[in-house]
């Protein structure tokens, strides 16, 4: 028998309705696990509850455990609640949880809090139903944000698409984002094109990060482009930016290591006429990382990538003939002459800080023969007599020579 009304007005009104029905305090959440509505609930909960009230959204760290541990993919593959036990590790007191679907696709959640009692059948068959009257009004608002990402969307690829903002277009970014917050232009890059199934596992992931802000975001071809801020004090911007950048490529490589994405983050911007250029260094950023794997391995900020911001730029003047650069020049001629190596070993002596072992262990080759090839480049340049800026633009030339050849 029916132990709800048909029909709802709000979640807000549905979830009070089931809290009461069945003694417990409920939660109902959208697909991304951010907060819809949820019933009153005593003095006695849970931390989980607590955060997820206050943040609007289920923390992190729970929808993390959930996946790790099995739970949520049990909760969606299953038509009827599931039980979960305490997961106090996390905050997460004994629930019970059911999906809210529309064939396939995932629209949201109902939690339940446990109380002392165990649920009993009927319980769980009121949250069953409650689930099948939240799927009318989840559907509306489930259509309502598709259409409204897919607007954003494309108006996001259209102001990057230009260096310059039309008065218009300035005047609805400015909307969008607060004023004077730091901002940054983050570009995911995967090994091919985004499809659309792809796209929405990415989208899953972004949502549930608790450090960054999303303000819009857009997929072009195999790039996730996103214009975010961080949630911590401008002071401390930088550092909190690199540690996220650090955690959320490893989960992203975790979850989509068939797709090999990494991220490019562009220096911090305060203005929305910044927007095209940051998209420009964040791209930089993921190819130079793509063209210099290990050199830039944890190097994911434009401020990380260093003297390889100049790489590009010197790699165009080159093939341009308008910079060469005589040492470099002198060991290629000689490397192609003899069949040596000797400009790839200085590159890795460079890199490796003069440390003989480390070359030869990169380089698979005894320490004596990087020993033999450095006093051979000694006798052909003056590579020990140059000063710490000018052996930079020996490096820089290797590298934008290689970076020309991988074009």
């Amino acid at each position: 028998m029916p132990f709800l009304q048909k029909s709802y007005e709000s979640l807000d009104t549905l979830a009070e309705a089931i809290g009461q029905a069945i003694r417990a305090p409920i939660t109902i959440e959208n697909r991304h696990h951010q907060l819809l509505a949820y019933s009153t609930h005593p003095d006695s909960t849970d931390p989980a509850r607590i955060a997820t009230i206050i943040g609007r959204r289920v923390p992190e760290a729970v929808i993390e455990d959930l996946w790790e541990s099995g739970i949520l993919q049990e909760v969606i593959d299953q038509d009827e609640p599931v039980v979960i036990p305490a997961r106090l590790a996390v905050g997460l007191g004994e629930r019970a949880a059911i999906v809210i679907k529309q064939h396939d696709e995932v629209l949201g959640y109902i939690w339940s809090l446990a109380r002392t009692n165990p649920f009993s059948t009927q319980e769980l068959a009121i949250l069953q139903e409650g689930a099948t009257i939240a799927k009318k009004l989840l559907m509306t608002i489930a259509m309502h944000e598709r259409r409204i990402s897919a607007e954003l969307e494309r108006f996001l690829l259209d102001v990057l698409a230009s260096p310059t903002l039309t008065d218009a277009n300035r005047e609805r970014l400015n909307e969008l984002a607060p004023i004077a917050v730091a901002s940054r232009l983050t570009v995911i890059e995967c090994a091919q094109p985004i499809t659309p199934q792809l796209a929405e596992r990415l989208h899953y992931v972004l949502a549930t990060q608790e450090a960054i802000e999303v303000v819009l975001h857009a997929i072009d071809g195999q790039q996730l482009l996103v214009w975010h801020y961080m949630k911590s004090e401008l002071s401390d911007e930088e550092t909190a930016l690199i540690a996220w950048a650090e955690r959320f490529e490893q989960l992203l490589q975790d979850k989509f290591s068939e797709s090999e994405p990494h991220l490019g983050i562009s220096r911090r911007f305060f203005e929305s006429d910044m927007l095209y250029a940051a998209a420009e260094e964040a791209r930089r950023v993921t190819t130079l990382r793509r063209k210099f794997p290990l050199e830039l391995s944890t190097s994911r900020a434009f401020e990380q990538i260093g003297i390889y911001q100049l790489v590009p730029e010197l790699a165009r003047r080159i093939g341009l003939r308008l910079e060469t650069h005589p040492t470099v020049e002198r060991l290629q001629h000689y490397d192609s002459s003899h069949q040596t190596e000797l400009v790839k070993t200085l590159e890795w002596y460079f890199y490796f800080d003069g440390n003989v072992k480390r070359v030869a262990a990169h380089l698979h080759i005894h320490p004596n023969t990087v020993l033999y090839r450095i006093r051979r480049i000694e006798e052909l340049t003056n590579i020990t007599q140059v000063s710490l800026p000018e052996r930079s633009m020996i490096y820089l030339a290797i590298k934008a020579g290689q970076y020309r050849l991988e074009d």
